[in-house]
């Protein structure tokens, strides 16, 4: 699946209702049809959802924000997902002028496809770096441990160590407490043998 950028187009599309009881109205009206038992594929229908939430536009600020943040929690809904991790933002905001001239397309002339499409591929290709990623964190994990167990001293390695670096990459003595590792003089021992080894650094 593949997308041809657009000319640039840096007007905003889409203006929001001008009385709260209007966007409220349109909001429920949204809110029904996330929920509505369709035949509609939710990929497809997930696009309808997000140019949905950007034309109603609630906010004075955060719209894009707060729509990508819907899209995630609906593939999550839908089993899609099992976790919020498909950062959808990163591939829209490369892309903003034929972002915002689709929606635009739509709006004015209801041409849905080109829309539709741009929001599959973003999804695609979001989904294909996102798992790329989510493997080079599990190689980088093990690699961690084998290296921790070799290398720190015995009374200072355990496996639960070395994956809360990974659960917190800025890391101090308060996580390790916290998470029942080690008191606060023998966490701070920990980190400082960590960093000895280069897993760590200060």
């Amino acid at each position: 699946m593949s997308y041809s950028p657009q000319k640039p187009y840096n007007d905003l599309p889409l203006l929001p209702p001008k009385a709260c009881l209007e966007t409220n109205a349109v909001l429920k009206n949204l809110e029904d049809y996330i929920h509505a038992d369709d035949e509609t594929d939710p990929l497809i229908k997930l696009a309808a959802i997000h140019y949905q939430f950007e034309a109603i536009h609630p906010f004075a600020d955060g719209n894009g924000r707060t729509g990508r943040i819907v899209n995630i929690l609906y593939l999550v809904s839908q089993g899609l997902l099992e976790l919020p991790v498909l950062y959808l933002s990163s591939y829209i905001i490369k892309r903003k002028n034929d972002y915002y001239k689709l929606l635009r397309l739509v709006t004015e002339k209801a041409e849905w496809e080109p829309w539709t499409l741009f929001m599959l591929d973003a999804i695609e290709s979001t989904a294909v770096s996102t798992r790329s990623r989510i493997v080079a964190i599990r190689e980088l994990m093990a690699q961690t441990l084998e290296r921790a167990k070799n290398e720190l001293p015995s009374r200072v390695y355990s496996k639960e160590l070395i994956e809360i670096l990974f659960h917190q990459p800025y890391s101090k003595v308060q996580f390790l407490v916290e998470a029942g590792i080690a008191e606060r003089k023998t966490a701070a021992d920990y980190l400082k043998e960590l960093e000895k080894i280069g897993v760590l650094k200060s």
